[in-house]
């Protein structure tokens, strides 16, 4: 099966807080430096950039390889991104339902493609992706190894024994061609969240506060790569 998560497209940057990369190469003259055997290979590289502002611009946010609605202090903080960034065009968060119309149940379709259906359905231009997710910090610990590992909502969370490192990506996408325009991702401690055992709105609470402060270490990074992909289109 196809991977889903954002995060597992963008591991190899998951090391620390890492510089955007933006992108706007052209297919036709990367393809005009040599042929290529791969028809696969090929077809891949065959794609043309199109950035413009003002634009239609959608929000998704992926846990589980799903898209999924941001808690209360976390939507605050998207939407005063989209409010700073407003010149760039209209804000659309995608819609779970929309989703749901459009992809059915969709297990075996690959979720940005997924994301890119929805987007088209809400006559977006582009997308931002961001995924939210964590692994273990602790040696010789891995997600799915030990009891003591707790998965609450997509987020491993730290207990007594196992510490936890948020992992943040996101990814500035065209929707009519699956163009990468920018992709940027982080890390986060997340040591320092208490443990609560009991009910599940405790755990729920955790994981809200867990993802909150995985968001807020993205964002920077995400508006640094806005304010790139910003001066690419004002120069073509």
């Amino acid at each position: 099966m196809i991977p889903r998560p954002l995060l597992a497209l963008l591991a190899a940057a998951m090391l620390a807080a890492c510089a955007p990369t933006v992108q706007t190469t052209s297919g036709a003259s990367y393809l005009a430096r040599g042929p290529i055997a791969d028809p696969a290979i090929r077809a891949a590289a065959d794609i043309e950039p199109d950035l413009r502002f003002p634009a239609r611009i959608g929000l998704a946010r992926v846990v589980n390889g799903r898209l999924s609605l941001a808690p209360p202090e976390e939507a605050q903080q998207i939407a005063a991104l989209a409010e700073r960034y407003s010149p760039l065009g209209e804000w659309v968060a995608l819609s779970p339902l929309v989703d749901g119309m459009t992809n059915g149940d969709g297990r075996d379709v690959p979720v940005i493609d997924r994301l890119r259906r929805t987007a088209a359905r809400q006559h977006l231009d582009y997308i931002l992706v961001y995924e939210l997710g964590a692994r273990s910090s602790t040696p010789g610990i891995t997600p799915f190894a030990l009891a003591d590992v707790t998965l609450v909502g997509g987020l491993l969370l730290p207990t007594r024994t196992t510490q936890a490192t948020g992992t943040g990506a996101a990814a500035f996408i065209d929707v009519r061609n699956g163009y990468p325009y920018g992709t940027v991702s982080t890390t986060e401690d997340l040591s320092g969240l208490a443990r609560t055992f009991g009910a599940d709105s405790a755990s729920a609470r955790l994981r809200d506060r867990a993802t909150n402060r995985v968001a807020r270490a993205l964002l920077p990074e995400v508006e640094e790569m806005l304010n790139l992909l910003a001066v690419r289109a004002n120069r073509r």
